[in-house]
Order: structure tokens, then C-alpha cells, then sequence
């Protein structure tokens, strides 16, 4: 990488003499004529190493090195002084700087200690690189997939996660939302606060009411001591509230309060308890139809859904099932102390073809259950459930070895025009192909009716 300097000296022929030195040793170098001129480039990033004068008109150098310090601590500082200002250099590399040097400035000292404090920087930024990779891996550890779907969902949770704001997760039973809650609250500031979460759909609207707020003794029958709820345990924490859909509207009334003014009493209670929490919520229920039912609240749904995120279903993301397929046999066969070699290609064909209703939730029991029933090595069609073996083999199209390029796409285009029953519309958005451009085709072989 090629490193960027920036000189500030308030003499042109130092800061000059110094830029044509350091551009000769393969540096990119910009310099400035005060500490108010170099803070202001500074602050525009790409600097690797600042040198500095330390006594110049406005602000100083000592000023300048606190400023960057502050700014973005890691930066090397060499501070240029008179022999009369040595203690005062002294005194700055205590402050951060790097090292100092004196007037008139040792070109030849001066490219040494350049050189060896940009080795440091750079171990530094690849130290952080690499810290950074490791975190954003271990964030994501358990969301699996490289398709574009699953690329926009990492993407939304990379920038919305650092909020503050109330997010709502969205899709199908079984697409990972609860391990998109999980990346959320890993990504957050709150990561080291607890991760609370509430099944809202496995419990009674009374005990969901108590789950949530806590109760005070004698609150009602069984209540034998003051309880905490899930909000206070979750204080300065994040509150996952799964099947949010399914909760009762009485409690809708008193969760809103909570998000509108961070207070709520305990169940059977008069002290008014303020929290700090963030509030993830998931389900798998269309809450605009639920609220024109008149079944949820259109104000708390406002409220929970500052951010929404989607999780697509397997079946619109099938290029991540190789991935998934991957991780699934690893986990179960080191579970299982089974060593297997993969998946044979009868079963590898069978998995691609099956629509997967229960999405990922349905494609890891699969799995466990392959892994479980194999006899050897390697998984076959047989090992698979038989809902999943038995996939219409018509939904394949085969082309032999040996096939030209220009008859393979004439298979795949009359196969994929005779499975959507000569529609030629919908051909051509499954091909990924413009209308036009399927007309012309199949004028070129004769077979264009116009028709669809």
C-alpha cells in the first residue's frame, strides 16, 4: 500500500524540502502552513503519518497532536522542534506522539524513522483488519448464505443493529428469524447486556402479561413472591419478542406504553419501573391484514417496525443450499461421530428439487435425520424422509454429454416453455431472458406463434 503524509510547518522551505525528501522515498505527501489547516485535511481521512512543527501561529503543535489523538488514536505523530524546545518535544511524546526530531532536520534520520513507523501503522491496520474479519464472522456465525437475499438481510442488520431503533423481523415459520435477532443483538452496542427473549405464541395471555411486566406477591393465586419480568431483566439489554402477532390486545396496550415511555408497573403493582431496552420483535403473520381485522394495534405496529427486515424463504434462495447442506452434515456427523465423504448426486438432485415449506428449520431435520439413517459414507437418496426423496423428476431438465451449446439452450428454453405451459412471459422472467429477445429465438426455429 502506498502511504499518505501530511507535513504542517508554518516555514515553506522546511515543509517544501521535506514533501520533495519523502516524495523521493515513494510517499504521497501533503502539507499544510498552520495547525488549523492541518487539523482541517486531516479530518478528511486517508493520513497515515502526520509531521508537525510543534511552535506555529494558531493552533499549536502540541494542540494538533492532542486533536489527532482525539480524532484517531493509532496515528503516528514525529514532532519537528527547535534546540531550545526539546523538553517541549519531550513533553509530546509523552502526550502520543511518536518521536521527535530537531531543526535542522537529518533527511536521511528522518526517512529511517518514517519508514520504521509506518511498518508499525501497517501492522496495526492489518491487526485490525483481522479483528474486525474475526468479529463480523463470530456475528454472524450461525446465519449461513451468500445469495443476494441473504446478502441485502446481512446488510440491514450491519447498519441498523448499532441503533437504537425498535426492529421488526419478517418471513415465513422456519427461516431463522430468531438467529437474525441474535445478529442483531451480537452487532449491537448492547452485546454485552443480556439477550432476553419470549415466545409469545406459547403462553396465555395472562402468564404472557406476567412474563413480560413481572408481578408483585399475592398478585393473584400462586403469586407467592414479587417476580421480575422480561423487561427488567432485559435493562440496558435487548428484548426479543417472537410470534409478536399472536399477543393479546390488552397487552399490546401496555407493551406501546413501554415503547412510547420506557415505564410499566409490575402485575398487580403501583411502582412505576423506567427501563432501558431495545425492543426486537419477529412473526410470521401479516400485521396489515391483522390490523384491518382489527386483531393488532396500527400505533404499535408503527412502533415495532421502525426497521423491518424480510428473511427470504428457502425456496427463493436455493443458491445457499449447497452452503447450508455443508454446515448441517458437519454439525450432525461430528454430533453423531460419523465420518462422511457427502452427498451422492440422486440425492444431491433430490434436495434441489424439493421446495422446502418448512425452510431451513425443515432442511436441518432433514439433514440430522440423512446423517442418522446412512449406513455409509457417503448420503443417498434413500437416506433422505420420503417426502423430500420422492421430488417430480420432471422439474429437471437433462442434457447429454456431448450436447452443443446452441441445442442445450434449445432445451432449456422449450422444457422451461412447456413446464409453464407455453406461457412465454412467465419463460422468459424464470430464463432471466427479455420477452423480445425469446421471440427472436423461437422465430429463428420456426416455433413462434406470437402466441401465449
Amino acid at each position: 500500500m502506498q502511504f499518505r503524509i501530511l507535513v504542517v510547518d508554518d516555514e515553506k522551505n522546511i515543509r517544501e524540502g521535506l514533501a520533495a525528501s519523502l516524495e523521493m522515498d515513494g510517499y504521497q505527501v501533503e502539507t499544510a502552513a498552520d495547525g488549523d489547516a492541518g487539523f482541517k485535511r486531516f479530518r478528511k481521512g486517508d493520513i497515515d503519518l502526520l509531521i508537525t512543527d510543534l511552535r506555529m501561529p494558531g493552533i499549536s503543535g502540541e494542540e494538533l497532536l492532542k486533536k489527532v489523538d482525539s480524532e484517531t488514536p493509532g496515528i503516528p505523530v514525529i514532532v519537528l522542534t527547535g534546540h531550545g524546545t526539546v523538553e517541549n518535544a519531550v513533553a509530546a511524546m509523552r502526550n502520543g506522539a511518536y518521536d521527535f526530531l530537531t531543526k535542522p532536520v537529518d533527511l536521511g534520520h528522518l526517512s529511517l524513522l518514517v519508514k520504521r513507523a509506518l511498518q508499525g501503522r501497517e501492522l496495526f491496520l492489518k491487526h485490525r483488519r483481522l479483528e474486525e474479519e474475526l468479529e463480523h464472522e463470530k456475528q454472524f456465525r450461525t446465519m449461513v448464505g451468500t445469495s443476494a437475499p441473504m446478502r441485502q438481510v446481512f446488510d440491514t442488520v450491519s447498519r441498523a443493529a448499532p441503533s437504537k431503533a425498535s426492529i421488526l423481523i419478517t418471513g415465513e415459520s422456519g427461516v431463522g428469524k430468531e438467529l437474525v435477532a441474535d445478529a442483531i443483538h451480537d452487532l449491537s452496542p448492547r452485546k454485552g447486556k443480556p439477550m432476553i427473549k419470549v415466545h409469545c405464541a406459547a403462553l396465555a395471555a395472562s402468564i404472557l402479561e406476567s412474563e413480560l411486566f413481572g408481578h408483585e406477591k399475592g398478585a393473584f393465586t400462586g403469586a407467592v413472591v414479587r417476580t421480575r419480568g422480561r423487561f427488567e431483566l432485559a435493562h440496558e439489554g435487548t428484548l426479543f419478542l417472537d410470534e409478536i402477532g399472536e399477543i393479546d390486545q390488552n397487552i399490546q396496550i401496555k407493551l406501546l406504553r413501554v415503547l412510547q415511555e420506557k415505564k410499566f408497573e409490575r402485575v398487580g403493582g403501583e411502582e412505576t419501573i423506567e427501563v432501558d431496552v431495545r425492543i426486537v420483535a419477529a412473526t410470521n403473520k401479516d400485521l396489515k391484514a391483522e390490523i384491518e381485522k382489527g386483531n393488532f394495534r396500527e400505533d404499535l405496529y408503527y412502533r415495532l417496525n421502525v426497521v423491518n427486515i424480510l428473511v427470504p424463504p428457502l425456496r427463493e434462495r436455493k443458491d445457499d443450499l449447497p452452503l447450508l447442506i455443508t454446515a448441517f452434515l458437519r454439525e450432525f456427523a461430528e454430533e453423531n461421530g460419523k465420518t462422511l465423504e457427502g452427498i451422492d448426486d440422486k440425492a444431491r438432485a433430490a434436495l434441489y428439487a424439493y421446495d422446502w415449506p418448512g425452510n431451513v428449520r425443515e432442511l436441518r431435520n432433514c439433514m440430522e435425520s440423512a446423517v442418522v439413517m446412512t449406513r455409509g459414507p457417503v448420503i443417498t437418496a434413500e437416506d433422505l424422509p420420503p417426502t423430500v426423496r420422492t421430488q417430480n423428476d420432471s422439474l429437471w431438465i437433462r442434457i447429454p454429454l456431448g450436447t452443443t451449446m446452441e441445442e442445450a439452450e434449445k432445451v432449456i428454453i422449450r422444457d422451461t416453455l412447456s413446464a409453464h405451459k407455453g406461457n412465454k412471459s412467465k419463460a422468459a422472467e424464470v430464463l432471466a431472458m427479455g420477452r423480445k429477445t425469446l421471440h427472436r429465438k423461437l422465430s429463428e426455429w420456426g416455433e413462434d406463434d406470437s402466441g401465449e
